[in-house]
Order: structure tokens, then C-alpha cells, then sequence
């Protein structure tokens, strides 16, 4: 067999072949070839992609937060728990729905409080010994009333308290509040028979009291380094007979007016 005649052997060979091969590609069912097939979805070429991220495992059911009905709660601990419950999910989780829990059960306490609210000031109203505005009138014309009675009162309270006692006033003559004071004691020695005596820490004096006595000791026993200061004591001391602090720095007179009062008429919690 010459040279010629093997060729064409040959190529008739390759042509059955690739006409065999070729009628097995266009069977039905038959496997596609490799360069018909998607690269991104083949397993068996996964250097050229990435897989699809695992699904979520569900959460069972047991495990799944029950959400409770606040208005089903029956007392203010549970509800105070699951309304900040309720506050924490949806701040950390803004879905509209947490949110929206968060402000359905807010509505709820709020509507508790009014409630609450408008019975405690019906109660108020039926019980006098509860309105505190028996006590410390709040309308305009009631509180005229109150200052002119509470007014009367503090006169008799500094009278009285003038007639066994005395006002110490500590002061130092470079001091600028001390210089704005003097005037005011001035003013309570007329209006109410105040007697003040004067004290200088350093000699020097103020308006109103320009020989003041020097301090013989008085203001270290009473510790007393702030000025101005003032402070009742009795005129001829008695065995339990202590000073009292009316205060320190700059006072106007109904403020030193109100202190002897409170000081000398009231207890410690009582209503004035």
C-alpha cells in the first residue's frame, strides 16, 4: 500500500469517528461537552468559583423568644421587664416591627399612668388631708392671702426672738459683700427692731457700722472663717444655750427675715 492510499485510509477513519461522536452529542439525554457547560456551576471546576453561602439553620421553635402581651401582665415588675425588654430588642434591632412592639407597649404604661394620675387628684380632691394646696395655697389670689398672713408671722417671729437674742454679724472691712450688707442690717435694726453686733476680723468697718468690736476669739470658737456671717445668739447665755447660724455671704433681708423665722418657730419637716 503506497503512501496515498494510507492517507485516505486515514482520513476516512477520523471522518467515522468524528461522525460517531457527533451523533452521540445530539442524543437527548446525552452528556453535553465541557465547553457547553457553565464554568460557575460545575463542582469539578471550583478554582474558578466561589460556592453559594450555606443557608441559615432554622431556630427551632423552643428556642425562639415568646413575646408577651403586656396588657395580659399583672403586676409593675413585669411590665417595667418587658417594656425594657422590648426597648433593648429594638434598639439593637430597628426592624419596624421591634420598633413598633417597643411603642405599642409604651402606649400601654402611658395610658396605666394617666389613669393612675387622674384617679390619685380625684382622691386629692375628696381628701383634704392630702391636698398640699391647703398647706401652700398655688392659685394667685390664695398666695396673696398666704404672704400677708406669713408676713405677720415672721414680724412676731423676729420680735420675739429680739427680745432674747442677738444678731452677730462677722464681717472683715476689705470685704465687698460685707460693705453690701451693713445697709440691709441697717435697714431690719428699723423695720424690725433688729439689734446687730457688729464683728471685724481684721478691725476694719462697713457702711452702717464703721466701729465694729474687734474679735476676741469668738470666731474660731464658732469656726467661723467666711464672711459675712451671721449668726443668733442669745444675749445672756444659758447652760444648753447654743448659737444659731442664720448664714453666710450675701443675704437680702426677707431672707434673713425667713431664716429667724424657720430657725426659731419650725421643726425639721414641719409645713410653713
Amino acid at each position: 500500500m503506497n503512501v496515498i492510499s494510507m492517507r485516505w485510509a486515514l482520513a476516512c477513519l477520523l471522518s467515522v469517528v468524528f461522525a460517531n461522536a457527533w451523533a452521540s452529542a445530539q442524543v437527548g439525554n446525552a452528556e453535553s461537552h465541557w465547553w457547553e457547560q457553565s464554568i460557575w456551576n460545575d463542582p469539578g471546576r471550583t478554582y474558578q468559583w466561589y460556592p453559594p453561602d450555606a443557608p441559615p439553620k432554622p431556630v427551632p421553635a423552643s428556642e425562639k423568644p415568646k413575646l408577651r402581651d403586656i396588657r395580659a401582665l399583672k403586676s409593675v415588675k413585669a411590665i417595667r421587664e418587658e417594656l425594657e425588654h422590648l426597648k433593648d430588642v429594638a434598639v439593637m434591632t430597628p426592624t419596624p416591627d421591634n420598633v413598633q412592639r417597643f411603642l405599642d407597649a409604651q402606649q400601654v404604661v402611658m395610658d396605666k399612668s394617666a389613669v393612675f394620675a387622674d384617679v390619685a387628684r380625684r382622691v386629692v380632691w375628696a381628701t383634704p388631708g392630702l391636698d398640699y394646696g391647703l398647706r401652700r395655697p398655688t392659685n394667685n389670689a390664695a398666695i396673696q392671702t398666704w404672704k400677708t398672713q406669713r408676713q405677720g408671722d415672721e414680724q412676731a417671729a423676729v420680735a420675739e426672738a429680739m427680745r432674747t437674742h442677738g444678731l452677730y454679724f462677722f464681717m472683715r472691712g476689705d470685704c465687698p459683700y460685707c460693705h453690701q450688707l451693713g445697709p440691709v442690717l441697717k435697714y431690719l435694726e428699723s423695720a424690725y427692731g433688729l439689734e446687730v453686733f457688729p464683728v471685724s476680723l481684721d478691725g476694719g468697718g462697713v457702711p452702717g457700722y464703721p466701729m465694729p468690736r474687734p474679735d476676741n476669739g469668738i470666731a474660731q470658737l464658732l469656726g467661723t472663717s467666711t464672711v459675712p456671717a451671721l449668726y443668733l445668739m442669745p444675749r445672756i447665755p444659758a447652760a444648753g444655750d447654743v448659737p444659731i447660724p442664720i448664714g453666710q455671704g450675701m443675704l437680702s433681708a426677707d431672707e434673713i427675715v425667713n431664716r429667724i423665722y424657720v430657725l426659731t418657730r419650725t421643726q425639721p419637716g414641719q409645713a410653713y
